[in-house]
C-alpha cells in the first residue's frame, strides 16, 4: 500500500526470500540476475540421446583463440603460434574414408608435399622423385615391375646404360638311328639382334655321322629350309648355323647317315638381346 509504513527491528527479515527444494536458497550474481552454481550446468540426456536442434542459419561452436572452430559451412582447424601436432599411436595414423572414397580437392594451386631432402615431391606440376647421392633403387615383387606410360608415350632422356639380355640354352639327343630326319626345339628368334645354333656329334661309335640343317618359319607351323641345306657332322665334330634370313622362329633338323652307327648330338642355342 502507498505510503504504509512498517516497524521492524531486523530490517533483513522485512525482505521476500525464495528457497528451492531441500531449503536451498536461490543464489543471485552482484547485478541481481539469477544465478547458476559453481558446480556448473548440469544436463541429463534422455536414454535414447540427447538431440540439438540448430537454428536454419546452422550451429556455431567457438572455441578459444586459435582452436576448433565447428560452423554450419565446415570444419575448420586453427593451428596455434608454433604450429599443429597431431601424434599417432605406435600403430600408425589411421584414415577411415566414407563409403564413397575420400576426395581431396586441392587449392587453385595445386596441392603441395613438401618431402624430407632428396625425397618424394607432389606438385601441381607432377610428380618429381629425387634419388639419392647413392642412386635409387626399385625392388620389384614377385610377379615383375609394372610400367604404364600415359597415352603419349614414356620419354627415357640422358645417359642410359644397359646390360644387354643373353640367352643360352643347351640339349642333348641321344642314340639317334632314324635316318628319315626329325625336327628338334623352335626357337624364338625375334627380339634378339644375333643368334646361333650350334651342334657337337658326341658320337661313341667310330666314324658316325649325322645331317643337320637349319630351318625358318614365320608361324611356328610352316617351315622352310635355310638355302645352306644339310651339313654333315663327323664323329666329335661341330658345325655352326645362322641364317641371312629374318624369320620370327627358329629350329635345327636332324638324322643319322647310317642306322648302324647311333650318334649323340649337343645342341646349342646362344642369342644376344
Amino acid at each position: 500500500m502507498p505510503n504504509f509504513k512498517i516497524f521492524q527491528d531486523v530490517p533483513d527479515q522485512a525482505r521476500i526470500k525464495i528457497f528451492a527444494g531441500n531449503n536451498i536458497a536461490i543464489t543471485a550474481d552482484t547485478s541481481g540476475n539469477l544465478g547458476i552454481t559453481s558446480l556448473g550446468l548440469a544436463i541429463t540426456a534422455p536414454p535414447n540421446g540427447l538431440a540439438i536442434t540448430p537454428p536454419t542459419g546452422g550451429l556455431s561452436i567457438t572455441p578459444p583463440t586459435a582452436g576448433l572452430s565447428i560452423t554450419s559451412t565446415g570444419l575448420a582447424v586453427t593451428a596455434p603460434t608454433n604450429g599443429l601436432t597431431v601424434t599417432a599411436p605406435a600403430s600408425g595414423l589411421a584414415i577411415t574414408p566414407p563409403t564413397g572414397g575420400l576426395a581431396i580437392t586441392p587449392p587453385t594451386g595445386g596441392l603441395a608435399i613438401t618431402p624430407p631432402t632428396n625425397g618424394l615431391s607432389i606438385t601441381s606440376t607432377g610428380l618429381a622423385v629425387t634419388a639419392p647421392a647413392n642412386g635409387l633403387t626399385v625392388t620389384a615383387s614377385a610377379s615383375g615391375l609394372s610400367i604404364t606410360p600415359p597415352t603419349g608415350g614414356l620419354l627415357v632422356t640422358g645417359t642410359v646404360v644397359s646390360d644387354l639380355g643373353t640367352t643360352d640354352v643347351s640339349t642333348i639327343r641321344a642314340n639317334i638311328i632314324d635316318t628319315t630326319g626329325t625336327p628338334d626345339t623352335a626357337y624364338t628368334v625375334l627380339g634378339l639382334k644375333t643368334w646361333t645354333l650350334s651342334v657337337v656329334n658326341s658320337a661313341t661309335v667310330t666314324g658316325a655321322q649325322a645331317l643337320v640343317k637349319l630351318q625358318l618359319s614365320p608361324n611356328a607351323s610352316t617351315w622352310q629350309d635355310d638355302p645352306t641345306g644339310n651339313v654333315t657332322i663327323n664323329q666329335n665334330g661341330l658345325a655352326t648355323f645362322v641364317s641371312s634370313i629374318f624369320l620370327k622362329y627358329s629350329r635345327l633338323y636332324y638324322s643319322a647317315v647310317n642306322a648302324a652307327s647311333a650318334v649323340t648330338l649337343n645342341i646349342f642355342f646362344q642369342g644376344q638381346a
